[in-house]
């Protein structure tokens, strides 16, 4: 991916308990269909006292194919907060490395009521550190009057050297990236060499100079490409414009592209950086064309007989190519049927498959593959419930 055409989409350590490390405990899922799926759980190296209850999309994958996973958690003494690991599939080994609060705590910068339930954005590897944003608040569907109340969004580092997750945010004026506002979407931009947020709910663009460790600009509104639309599955047929920042100019303009489908909610690309796939969150699929700067709808993300039939995605949480870049993996969340499968869609024939079954439950992660063929979402609740059973996945679609 260039600095030149960036998506970036809307759904982005010193501590007083050790730090954990334990050999992995996982439970392997034989299901329908040519699926093996691992179930990673981390409870019994949380915090004490934790539970952890869900992940919206806060993970990532180091050069080192170390997988990070962070989850939205409920602490000893009722407060929320936002638990992060780190698992190595090479070893088996899975590492505590702290929570938000305990980090801003360590420097200085946690208001006595503060709570940041979320991390809400993908975790970047750039310059031996992995970079993820925060969101003081669950959501904001209906009024937004409350907002005053939450202080912002913070910036947190985990340096891989030294093992700490530190907050960032506190030479920062107020001590936040975005007063009262959080962080749902991270990017890198590597021409100018800027870590890109995108702030919820305004939309601002936040442009941050990570190794000054300064906000260089917020934009208000080469190129980065944003688009909103709604979640409620009910209006999935809204249809809004796709919108441009030009580096250049520094303008933010409509582009002649709409969308539909509610808003961008996963991204994968290819390994040249030429191709951007993305996926609205009630299931339709975009193709960007980074050189004709061209927008592509390439359909529904179910199989045209059952969306012939009147089944339509209710929630997608992520897409991820396969290894040989053929094909498209998400687990959609269907109106009628409900459960849990993963689909694929085969990039040459705009063919949608289902390649078998998984474990109920709600899966959220994007653009998060291994060299093994693996692919990794975040795990939460059972299909009906909304929390709880928190866990990384590991789906293999071949079986192995």
């Amino acid at each position: 991916m260039t600095a030149a055409t960036m998506p970036i989409w809307v759904a982005v350590l010193a501590v007083t308990y050790a730090v954990g490390c334990q050999s992995s405990r996982s439970d392997p899922i034989g299901s329908p269909g040519a699926v093996m799926q691992r179930s990673i759980g981390f409870d019994d190296i949380a915090p004490a006292g934790f539970t952890l209850k869900q992940c919206w999309n806060a993970m990532g994958m180091d050069s080192q194919e170390r997988v990070y996973i962070g989850f939205t958690s409920r602490r000893a003494d009722a407060r929320e907060d936002f638990v992060v690991f780190r698992y190595d599939p090479s070893t088996g080994e899975r590492r505590l490395l702290g929570t938000f609060m305990d980090a801003s705590q360590a420097a200085g910068n946690l208001q006595p009521a503060e709570e940041i339930p979320k991390g809400h954005t993908r975790m970047l590897e750039t310059d031996g550190k992995m970079y993820m944003g925060s969101q003081g608040f669950h959501d904001l569907k209906a009024a937004i009057d409350t907002l005053p109340n939450y202080r912002g969004s913070h910036l947190y580092a985990y340096d891989l050297s030294s093992g700490k997750l530190e907050d960032i945010s506190r030479p920062l004026p107020g001590g936040v990236v975005t007063e009262h506002q959080g962080l749902i979407a991270l990017s890198h931009a590597s021409a100018p060499d800027l870590l890109v947020g995108l702030a919820h709910p305004s939309s601002d663009i936040v442009l941050f100079d990570y190794r000054h460790g300064r906000v260089q600009q917020i934009v208000r509104g080469s190129r980065i490409y944003t688009y909103r639309g709604t979640e409620d599955p009910a209006q999935r047929d809204e249809v809004h414009r796709i919108w441009v920042y030009d580096w250049k100019s520094k303008a933010s303009t409509e582009t002649a592209y709409t969308a539909t489908g509610g808003f961008w909610n996963g991204q994968t690309w290819t390994r040249d950086g030429e191709t951007i796939y993305l996926a609205t969150v009630n299931g339709e699929l975009y193709k960007l064309d980074i050189e004709t700067e061209v927008f592509t709808h390439l359909g529904h993300f179910l199989p045209r007989e059952d969306y012939a039939a009147g089944e339509r995605v209710n929630s997608l949480y992520g897409i991820t190519l396969s290894a040989d870049e053929k094909r498209i993996y998400g687990i959609p969340r269907r109106s009628r049927s409900g459960g849990s499968n993963l689909y694929s869609y085969e990039i040459a024939t705009g063919a949608v498959t289902l390649v078998g079954a998984l474990e109920r439950a709600i899966y959220t992660g994007s653009h998060m593959r291994d060299s093994r063929g693996n692919i990794y979402f975040a795990r939460f609740g059972d299909g009906e419930s909304w929390e709880g059973k928190a866990r990384l996945a590991i789906v293999h679609p071949s079986g192995r």
